[in-house]
């Protein structure tokens, strides 16, 4: 991954005037910052990646912790609530990121929630960790264990909105994944979680001839114009790329 050559992207994002322009946090996925009309996420927001399952949204959000440290010498916390750590390492290898090492300088920190044995949106661990000044990125895979047990959905969303506005005061962007059974780019159906965060990306497949494609909509990021279009993604052994639109 590290040789890697970002994937130009043609897509009509709208500009912003250089004097306006807001901080931007690099997502590092060859084309996607360049769907951004700042060239990346908003500095200290929140970001939702949403989809069907397999369409890349754990590479996603681990891409872009890995490439925070690789790239840009940022640190990043990176939470599973569904695989473990080994796992989690096992499958970043195989995408050509190797965790270890910046887990040894301390740039990547892994954490399990272990929500069999009770819910809890933002475990002390975590709390710690996101105090820890140097702390610039986090990333949450998934929510949607922690709300299936969850005995109350209210309670689960209030829980959100609360740790929300938690970390907005703190200098941490953060990137969280959730689960949609159904993705639907024409007719999508949204959850009242998707309307919490900062900005939302949308990942799925559509069919294409006797397959399928995986593409990414990003429905809304606030704090920078964005691309409207439907991208086509790909997952190679090196990660996750937006690909070229023909």
């Amino acid at each position: 991954m590290e040789n890697m050559i970002p994937t130009a992207v043609k897509a009509n994002v709208p500009t912003t005037p250089e004097n306006m322009i807001p901080r931007a946090i690099k997502t590092g996925t060859p084309g996607l910052d360049e769907l951004l009309a700042i060239g990346g996420l908003q500095f200290k927001s929140t970001v939702l990646v949403s989809g069907e399952p397999g369409a890349g949204k754990s590479i996603l959000a681990l891409q872009f912790i890995y490439n925070g440290a690789r790239l840009f010498g940022e640190a990043g916390v990176y939470v599973t609530s569904e695989q473990s750590i080994d796992r989690v390492r096992q499958n970043a290898k195989g995408l050509g990121m190797d965790l270890a090492k910046f887990e040894e300088n301390g740039l990547i920190k892994l954490i399990k929630i272990p929500v069999t044995h009770g819910y809890e949106m933002a475990p002390d661990e975590l709390t710690n960790e996101i105090k820890k000044a140097e702390v610039t990125r986090v990333v949450i895979d998934s929510i949607t264990p922690l709300e299936y047990l969850s005995s109350d959905i209210r309670s689960f969303r209030a829980n959100i909105l609360r740790f929300l506005e938690n970390i907005t005061t703190r200098n941490v962007t953060l990137v969280a994944t959730a689960e949609k059974r159904k993705t639907d780019f024409d007719n999508a159906e949204f959850t009242p979680e998707d309307f919490l965060f900062d900005g939302l990306i949308l990942m799925g497949r559509i069919r294409k001839a006797i397959s399928f494609e995986r593409v990414l909509s990003i429905v809304k990021m606030r704090g920078t114009k964005h691309s409207e279009e439907l991208h086509p993604i790909e997952i190679t052994n090196s990660g996750l790329v937006v690909k070229q639109i023909e």
